[in-house]
Order: structure tokens, then C-alpha cells, then sequence
């Protein structure tokens, strides 16, 4: 199955509907992933939902849309099947995944705080803006945004990729790591790296950021240019870590869907073209 992310054009309705349960988002055979709300009216009325939520737009690129949550044992017809979020992620771009992650984002903040975690009472959305409150203490949660860094390493033309557990050795990425309370994004780069490959490094460079729904990462992407020591990888977390000639990569992630890519790709196109120029000034 390879849901479509592109909502149909309708110009009088501009909210999307999307439909998780639990953890999952329901996609079907012969329809989008994602309907449009006047599309929806019918398909929701057949379930007896856990909640609604609205999420304002934030953007062109991010519109608004309504998320309809179910209970984790709700029943679902023939035509309907839940999906994990990174296979829906795989069949496209990042930028056409985008709305439907912020959704995924929302609905497992609000399956993961159905009760005060202060008195323990229930907790429900509030209607003027995106806050579950205790119905007892009046405590408010926010959706939580976890901040990470993600840093490729540089050698002139090579690049140091490492392998997690979680991902094996035939895929390699870029070093990430969560930003620790009180701590700075650069400070974190040089922390992470040294924590799990035993390296000294400098003249970081800022690319961008992304965010990153698995569940709620906000992924802070750098350059950095090795400096000092020797690979001495942390075998809690790396499975390995290689320096890579840029002409000799492994598998790493695509650049249309993760930052990691961009940063990848982004250096190779950089060497690439310093390597012709300097062809060319030779010639």
C-alpha cells in the first residue's frame, strides 16, 4: 500500500482530516492518507472517537487540519489499516509528509498525557488554543518539542558516518544527540561527538532545522571540522564509525527526507565542485 500525502483540490475547504489509533495513522486501499474535512463527515461518523483536536496552520506548507484519535482496540473497517508513521514517511518527500507529522506529533502528546501527571485527574483540551489542562489542579501541558543536534563530521573529502543498533550496519547516518537541560546547541555538538566516537572537533557550521516526529524532535543540523584523535565509538550506541571518501559512500538517508541527507549530500556537492575548480584551473 502507498498512501498518497497530496490532498485533493477542493479551494472551499482548506482543513485535512487525519485519523490516528494510538500510535498509528489509518490509511486505506483506494483513498488518501489524509482527507479533506468536507470529504470526512462520513467515514468519521462510523467511529465512536476518543477526541478531536484542531491545529491552526502554520504555514502554506503547513495548513491546518483536524485530527480524529481512537481508541488504541477501536475496530476499523475492511478498506482501513493502520500504518506506522516512518513507512508513510518513506513513500514521498518530507516536505508532503510534513502536515501529516505535525499531526502524529499531536496526537501521541495527547495519548501520552490523557491524565495529570501532577493529581493524576483527566486531563482535556482547551478550545482556544493547543493546551491539555487538569480538570482537577489546572495544570497545563503543551505539546513537547525535544531539541537535538545532528552534526556531520568533515576530513576534507571524507565524512565520518556512523551505524546505531537500532538501524544496523548496512545504514549510516550523521552523529545526533538530545540537547541536555541548560545546555547550548553548539556545546551538545561537541559533547555528543565526544561521548560516542572519542574525537575532538571545530569550526562548526550551522545548515538548518527540521523537525523530526519519532516522536517529537526538533533536529539542529552543523557541519564540523575534525580536528583531533582517533575513532573510539561508544558500543552502547554505535555499532560502528568510519570515515567515508565522499566517492565511497555506504548507504546513508535520502536528502528529500531527513536533515541528516541534506548534510550528506550537501558536502559531497561542495567537494565536487572545489575538485572541478580546481580541474579546471589546471587545464
Amino acid at each position: 500500500m502507498t498512501p498518497q500525502l497530496t490532498p485533493p483540490h477542493d479551494n472551499t475547504v482548506s482543513v485535512i482530516q487525519y485519523l490516528f489509533r494510538g500510535r498509528e495513522c489509518i490509511v486505506t486501499g483506494s483513498e488518501p492518507a489524509q482527507w479533506l474535512s468536507g470529504h470526512a463527515t462520513k467515514e468519521l461518523e462510523r467511529f465512536q472517537s476518543l477526541t478531536r483536536l484542531q491545529l491552526p496552520a502554520l504555514s502554506v506548507k503547513q495548513p491546518g487540519c483536524e485530527i480524529t484519535l481512537l481508541e488504541e482496540g477501536a475496530e476499523l473497517p475492511g478498506h482501513m489499516e493502520p500504518m506506522p508513521m516512518r513507512d508513510i514517511l518513506m513513500t514521498g518527500s518530507f516536505d508532503s509528509f510534513a502536515p501529516l507529522g505535525r499531526a502524529g506529533q499531536v496526537a501521541q502528546w495527547f495519548n501520552d498525557h490523557r491524565y495529570c501527571g501532577r493529581c493524576a485527574a483527566p486531563m482535556q483540551p482547551a478550545t482556544e488554543q493547543l493546551v491539555l489542562s487538569c480538570s482537577s489542579c489546572q495544570h497545563h501541558v503543551y505539546p513537547r518539542i525535544n531539541p537535538c543536534i545532528i552534526v556531520l563530521i568533515t576530513r576534507g573529502r571524507e565524512v565520518l558516518l556512523a551505524s546505531h543498533h537500532r538501524h544496523g550496519k548496512a545504514f549510516y547516518s550523521c552523529l545526533a544527540g538530545f540537547i541536555e537541560a541548560g545546555e547550548s546547541a553548539e556545546d551538545a555538538v561537541h559533547r555528543e561527538v565526544m561521548e560516542e566516537v572519542g574525537i575532538k572537533i571545530g569550526n562548526l557550521r550551522y545548515l538548518g532545522s527540521q523537525p523530526w516526529p519519532f516522536p517529537s524532535q526538533l533536529m539542529f543540523g552543523f557541519y564540523a571540522d575534525y580536528e583531533s584523535g582517533e575513532i573510539d565509538a561508544d558500543q552502547d550506541e554505535i555499532e560502528d564509525a568510519v570515515w567515508f571518501d565522499i566517492d565511497d559512500l555506504p548507504f546513508v538517508p535520502d536528502p528529500e527526507i531527513s536533515i541528516a541527507g541534506r548534510l550528506i549530500a550537501g558536502y559531497r556537492q561542495t567537494q565536487l565542485n572545489k575538485q572541478e575548480r580546481q580541474e579546471k584551473g589546471d587545464s
